[in-house]
């Protein structure tokens, strides 16, 4: 209390200072008289005569009292909250780029933390369109308890519909509760606010329904489809980026309170919302019909927090992409409790600045507020300072159900829209509050089987594990068959998993630490696999086997497994045949799998037969299938590995049943192959075995489909002295080993393990007796791998629209061949974001942005220029002075060396830029800054040349490995921004200087330029001294000159690249030395094709100088 008097006397007197110095003077004293007179006329004036109007429909508030004061309040904390605003990378500049590594907001595209209340949610939303009718909506909202709420809609250009098979409903159960994965639909963050992987492998209604209908569920058609999704513009975030103007509108209408206070408080901390825009690429492909490749363009939404649907009443959502690049988002919202009648949004021109909405007729009131949502309907808005007209029609629309019982009523509509006569495509999202029941049965989800954290597990430094321990299903201990066998063994259903337990990770490493002499060996597989060291792989990986085989097993280890066995078993475990299997780290995962890659030894009996398998087992590991697999996968080479030693069951039956189709990955057929005997026959296709497929609706009801009948001629069983042995099957191989009632149970219970684990499952079993006993469940790999076309198109630009302008000329002289993804990554987003820099510096476009659009791009790993949004930027409604054609004759001379001959190139940067506006005193500030970086170019060039002498690139051929090398580019990151900022600022000055070169030879005509005057532009050019790249050419004609002059050609031309280089820096040579020595010291860090980064600089590869003198 008494502090806060402090500073409220504080602040008086400082008031009261600036009055005595200040309010002394007459101009000073009239105007804050002015001001008070004013400021009391309008309170006697709403004391008076001001009264709250009546709320339009009942509900929407009108301005009313001290209404104008309210909203100067809330205008000016608006402003506070936007310069207070957490930093999300702000405006890329030379000094401080825009690095994915220093972006906060990139932690928000990753799935969140979900809060402990029913209405948390973290949902991803995506839509996307194009010219010819074909629509893509798409969303996954994560919910507690496993649970999420599904949208999917697919419209096709031949207007065929298709839509999740739960519609109207939306709640899927059982998800893994982690990532943003439900019912066959997954969104992947590739990279932070850039890329995102959008796949589907499932089923989907063909036709619409708005009526749940639980026992018929229509026609289901399997449909694949895999996009990635690349941004274009900045995000748009609710928080931070909504107009002060239509926020301060919103809530002075409203009756203030403490209570109304907090609850907009609590309403902003309780729920995050960007948006961002991009394009998709990808292929889709409809039952068996041939695969299509489609390019979208729609917006990504990320919401998450706390959604209280009681507090809506209504809300409208407009989405739409425009054909000349233009999007938008323009939202009304109803929140009776907190701002009546809300309208916000947003415009991003083809140019990239991005103008919020501040004034707009759209009115919740005239659209559907009685009625449904209407099919046409019209508004006007203005964003930043352009009026926009926007007519939208709708040509489908889905109903959707969302919220706990269907507390919340969607009405989803696939739209054609125009704005100012532009046409486009879009999506208009009505929400409606539903009084009615929710006929859907409630369900729960079962118990997710998970591998548990590092922190939970207290027993991982022991040398074996039983199944039943809790530390035995995680992976990192046990390696991953032994993971899944544990986490198998968690469940409670009807089928059993035979007993077993465990070499752990700590085993294995304990054994390797008694055989120095196999570590040693060890690494030099590892040396070789890695390119580190010259050697032939599959003799390494042979003699690396042999030795591990030679090696017996730990007295400790041993005691340890004979422990075990007697815990588990008592001492029956000396009678009793085991299945030792091999259990390497990173095994059995989602992602691979290594099934069959490593040794298993069925019918192993007695502890000798045990001890010899167990070393066999981690031998196996460096097979030379096995380490291929791991290396072409990028897996570690010498992988940990743990060891599963089960019970094995004398098998009537067994085999392998897969809950999708392994192939096509359709969920709607289950696959099982089975055999007589041990399933060992099945899954190394020693025999022919049955195949039963059943049928699976959405609903999980289950019939045989069909049945294919093998010859099962071999069956393998174990023998009673141990081991096992091959028999002949000639009488029962007629008819199927499997009965149709054993087949479904068995179809029953891999549903619950599929739901348990929240994916696919690759199951293998054994029956004996009708019991159905589970031996592994793995996950399946092959559903939603990277097909060809996405691993071509992997580090596609997205392009703007239909009408692009992009070439090579330039970069395919320095890149002409693919580049690697390394050099994609960091030089594609360093140029274009040094590109947005000049656009905000000289052409005012302002828009905060992650794109990698903005200078061009790469295609199939090739680096194009866009001329459209990289280089036309100079124009009428950009610059004072210049004109498109200015631009063009500056851009065009500069990579063509000739004016193009195409008159529709104008229309085309017209409806790029024509609605971007800057004030003419910044569009002449920005020309001083174009002005400026001509007469100071030279500087420019000096630092960049001082900044390469800083970089020491021969780091890179010297590092250990390769997590080095990338240290090394990620430390030096913002100092390559820094020279490639340099080059770009001269580049522009010198295609400047050569515009103005050339338009005063023209006689200031430089729009029709003559092969003369080019002539004589290039002779001017010659006279240019200190031209660092021409001189490389020149250095090296010298110093073979000099050679020559010595007489030491021949000798020269006649040693080893190696003698030569070492002859060069001899100091016999004189000036040779010196010359080579100076040589080095300018030009050492370039190369040939010096840009891709898997090239080697002269510094790092003396040869390259040596082959071109030689030359």
């Amino acid at each position: 209390m008494l502090c806060g008097h402090q500073e409220v006397s504080g602040w008086s007197s400082t008031l009261f200072t600036l009055y005595a110095v200040f309010g002394r003077h007459p101009i000073v004293n009239m105007l804050l008289q002015a001001v008070f007179v004013l400021f009391l006329s309008y309170v006697i004036y709403n004391l008076l005569y001001v009264r709250q109007f009546s709320a339009s429909c009942g509900k929407y508030k009108q301005p009313g009292q001290w209404y104008f004061i309210k909203r100067v309040i809330v205008y000016l904390n608006c402003l506070v909250r936007t310069w207070t605003r957490p930093d999300d990378g702000g405006k890329p500049s030379a000094d401080r780029p825009r690095l994915k590594s220093e972006f906060p907001i990139a932690q928000n595209e990753f799935p969140q933390l979900l809060q402990s209340h029913p209405s948390a949610l973290d949902s991803v939303y995506m839509n996307g369109v194009d010219s010819h009718g074909n629509t893509l909506v798409a969303k996954i909202s994560r919910r507690p308890g496993r649970t999420a709420e599904v949208w999917l809609m697919l419209r096709l250009a031949d207007g065929r519909y298709f839509h999740f098979p739960r519609f109207p409903d939306t709640s899927v159960y059982n998800t893994d509760g982690k990532s943003y994965t439900a019912g066959g639909l997954q969104f992947t963050v590739l990279q932070p606010m850039l890329k995102w992987r959008i796949c589907f492998n499932g089923l989907l209604r063909a036709g619409q329904r708005d009526k749940w209908n639980g026992e018929d569920e229509g026609k289901l058609v399997h449909v694949q489809f895999a996009f990635v999704w690349t941004a274009f513009t900045g995000s748009f975030s609710n928080n931070f980026d909504i107009d002060a103007s239509t926020l301060s509108d919103a809530i002075a209408r409203e009756t203030w309170s403490l209570a109304y206070r907090d609850a907009l408080a609590k309403f902003s901390r309780a729920l995050q919302r960007y948006e961002v825009w991009g394009g998709y690429l990808g292929t889709i492909t409809i039952a068996e019909e041939p695969e299509r490749e489609l390019l979208l363009r729609g917006v990504k939404d990320h919401t998450w927090g706390k959604l209280d649907w009681d507090l809506f009443d209504r809300y409208i959502i407009n989405w739409a992409y425009l054909e000349d690049g233009t999007v938008y988002s323009i939202a009304a919202v109803s929140l009776p409790r907190m701002m009546s009648h809300f309208v916000y949004g947003y415009v991003t021109f083809p140019s990239g600045q991005r103008s919020v909405i501040k004034k707009t007729d759209l009115h919740l009131s005239c659209l559907g507020e009685f009625t449904d949502p209407p099919k046409k309907f019209c508004f006007n808005v203005l964003a930043g300072e352009v009026n926009c007209y926007i007519t939208t029609h709708q040509k489908q629309e889905q109903i959707l159900y969302s919220g706990n019982g269907w507390s919340v009523k969607i009405h989803e509509q696939l739209t054609d829209v125009t704005l100012n006569g532009v046409r486009g495509w879009g999506v208009t999202q009505y929400m409606y509050r539903h009084g009615g029941d929710c006929p859907v049965p409630q369900q729960r989800s079962l118990p997710l089987l998970h591998e548990p954290a590092a922190a939970d597990i207290k027993t991982a430094r022991l040398l074996v594990l039983p199944f039943r321990d809790p530390a035995c299903a995680s992976s990192q201990v046990v390696g991953g068959k032994g993971s899944q066998l544990a986490l198998l063994s968690q469940m409670k259903e009807n089928f059993i998993v035979p007993n077993g337990f465990c070499l752990t990770v700590a085993s294995y490493k304990h054994h390797l630490q008694d055989n120095a002499s196999l570590e040693a060996a060890i690494q030099h597989l590892q040396d070789v696999a890695y390119g580190k060291q010259e050697g032939d792989l599959q003799a390494l990986s042979k003699a690396v086997m042999a030795q591990f085989s030679a090696t017996k097993l730990s007295l400790s280890i041993e005691a340890a497994v004979l422990r075990e066995l007697n815990a588990l078993f008592d001492n029956e475990w000396q009678h009793k045949p085991f299945a030792v299997r091999s259990s390497a780290v990173g095994e059995d995962g989602a992602e691979a799998s290594f099934a069959g890659q490593m040794e298993t030894f069925l019918g192993v009996i007695g502890i000798s037969e045990v001890c010899k398998a167990i070393v066999k087992c981690w031998s196996s590991s460096f097979a030379y299938q096995a380490v291929e697999y791991r290396r072409n996968h990028g897996q570690v080479v010498a992988a940990d590995m743990g060891v599963c030693i089960q019970e094995m069951v004398q098998a009537d039956t067994a085999g392998v049943l897969f809950t999708r189709d392994p192939v096509s990955g359709n969920p709607g057929i289950m696959t099982i192959n089975v055999s007589y005997g041990l399933g060992e026959a099945v899954v190394s296709g020693m025999t022919e075995p049955d195949t039963i497929y059943i049928n699976r609706t959405y609903n999980n009801k289950l019939s045989i489909a069909s049945k294919v009948t093998g010859s099962k001629t071999t069956k393998i069983v174990m023998k009673e002295s141990g081991g096992v042995q091959e028999l002949e099957v000639a009488d029962e191989s007629s008819e199927c080993c499997l009965s149709d009632d054993v087949a479904l149970e068995l179809g029953k219970i891999s549903i619950l393990v599929e739901q348990s684990f929240s994916d696919s499952r690759d199951i293998e079993f054994a029956v004996k007796d009708k019991q159905i006993f589970l031996l592994q469940a793995r996950p399946i790999t092959s559903i939603n791998i990277e097909s060809e076309f996405e691993l071509i198109h992997e580090q596609d630009a997205p392009v703007l629209t239909d009408d692009e302008m992009l070439t090579t000329a330039n970069t395919g002289e320095v890149m002409p061949m693919a580049m690697t993804p390394l050099t994609c990554d960091i030089l594609t987003n360093t140029l274009s974001q040094i590109r947005q820099i000049l656009l905000a510096d000289v052409a005012g476009i302002r828009s905060p942005s992650y794109t990698i659009t903005c200078f061009g791009g790469n295609f199939c790993r090739h680096s194009f220029l866009n001329l459209l949004s990289g280089f036309y930027f100079l124009n009428e409604w950009t610059s004072p002075f210049w004109t498109a054609d200015d631009t063009r004759t500056v851009t065009e001379i500069s990579l063509f060396g000739v004016r193009l001959n195409n008159a529709n190139i104008n229309n085309l940067i017209e409806a790029r830029y024509k609605n971007t506006r800057a004030p003419f005193w910044r569009k002449l500030y920005m020309q001083l800054n174009l002005i400026k970086d001509v007469f100071i170019g030279k500087s420019y060039c000096e630092k960049a040349f001082q900044l390469c002498e800083a970089v020491n690139d021969n780091a890179y051929s010297t590092s250990s490995s390769i997590e080095r090398v990338y240290e090394e580019i990620e430390r030096k990151i913002i100092v390559y921004f820094k020279i490639w900022d340099y080059h770009i600022l001269t580049s522009t000055s010198s295609a400047l200087a050569s515009y103005v070169m050339t338009n005063q030879l023209m006689g200031g005509h430089a729009s029709v330029v003559t092969s003369e005057v080019m002539s004589d532009v290039a002779m001017l050019l010659s006279t240019c001294t200190d031209v660092l790249s021409a001189d490389v050419p020149a250095s090296l004609a010298k110093l073979a000159l000099a050679i020559i002059e010595d007489g030491q050609d021949e000798y020269f031309q006649s040693l080893t690249p190696e003698a030569g280089t070492e002859w060069l820096k001899s100091d016999k040579n004189g000036r040779l030395k010196n010359m080579f020595t100076d040589f080095m010291h300018m030009h050492g860090h370039r190369c040939i094709r010096e840009v891709p980064k898997i090239s080697r600089n002269f510094i790092c590869n003396l040869f390259v100088v040596f082959n071109l003198l030689s030359i």
